[in-house]
């Protein structure tokens, strides 16, 4: 009697990855499965340069922000020097030696160290 089922064992005339078909699918699928998790850790877009750009984005952000405080900053003393205030406050404290409330002025003009020590070092020229 003849069968029409498929003998199976090395008397059949199959090719050894025929015959193990399965094996051989499971095989590609699991490969393919391995790349893609090598490639999904350590790739361009892996989770490792994820990471790693969140952390320069975040680092890039306080950067921005602090360059931004500075451009206000330096807008506002802009402004004041166009309007005159600081400059004019400032040639008033220098010229005038007028003070603001509250302040402690130190004079070292008439400072006789500071004299000898002016007068020593024209001597030493």
């Amino acid at each position: 009697m003849v069968s029409d089922r498929p003998t199976s064992g090395a008397a059949s005339g199959a090719p050894l990855w025929r015959r193990h078909r399965g094996l051989t699918v499971l095989g590609c699928v699991s490969a393919f499965a391995l790349l893609l998790l090598v490639l999904s850790v350590f790739g361009d877009q892996g989770i490792f340069r994820i990471k790693r750009l969140a952390r320069d984005r975040a680092l890039l952000e306080e950067r921005v922000d602090a360059v931004e405080r500075e451009s206000e900053t330096l807008k506002r003393r802009l402004a004041d020097l166009r309007q005159g205030r600081a400059s004019s406050e400032l040639a008033a404290r220098e010229k005038l030696g007028l003070v603001k409330p509250g302040e402690i002025v130190y004079d070292f003009r008439g400072d006789p160290l500071r004299r000898n020590a002016a007068e020593s070092a024209a001597q030493a020229r």
